[in-house]
């Protein structure tokens, strides 16, 4: 049985992700910071599901996360966790901004990074680092955080792609 680790799985696009790829018989590792709504779905789903609680806007929980899945086969990572916010660039809380700029660029970049590794080791994988049509567009006026984190995931996955074609990986980003 094939494995699928996905960040965010607590709602939205990771969920869906959870429900599409248990469809297809894969074993899930599913993680978010919400135990009882991760549980919810694992109990609904088909296919065995590990749950790993996580805050990925500590980099300390993203090392943590790849430690516990180091053993782990994974065949399909999809790199989910993110957020945004609206609001004028000098109203909007920096806190929050930065946590934004953590789950959206650092998390998803360690992770990346651990989980590639080990596939590319194995040479085999697929790896979605989800993004948005934000990360394709000059930045938007209200969320111009959000809009540069979403542009940082876009251009360092179209790199990372690139470098893996001209090896002849087999691993898909």
């Amino acid at each position: 049985m094939k494995t699928a680790l996905i960040t965010g799985a607590t709602s939205g696009i990771g969920e869906e992700f959870a429900r599409v790829l248990a469809s297809k018989g894969y074993r899930l590792i599913i993680t978010g910071r919400r135990v009882d709504r991760l549980e919810k779905l694992a109990a609904g789903l088909d296919v065995p599901c590990r749950i790993i609680a996580a805050d990925l806007s500590e980099e300390s929980e993203c090392h943590r996360l790849l430690k516990e899945t180091a053993d782990e086969k994974i065949s399909v990572f999809i790199n989910n966790a993110g957020f945004g916010a609206a609001g004028g660039f000098l109203a909007t809380d920096i806190d929050k901004e930065l946590s934004m700029i953590h789950v959206n660029d650092i998390a998803m970049h360690i992770l990346f990074k651990g989980v590639l590794k080990k596939m590319a080791e194995r040479d085999q994988g697929y790896i979605l680092n989800v993004a948005s049509s934000a990360g394709l567009l000059p930045g938007g006026p209200y969320m111009a955080t959000y809009y540069a984190t979403k542009a940082y995931v876009v251009s360092l996955t179209r790199a990372v792609a690139t470098e893996l074609r001209g090896m002849g990986s087999r691993v898909h980003v």
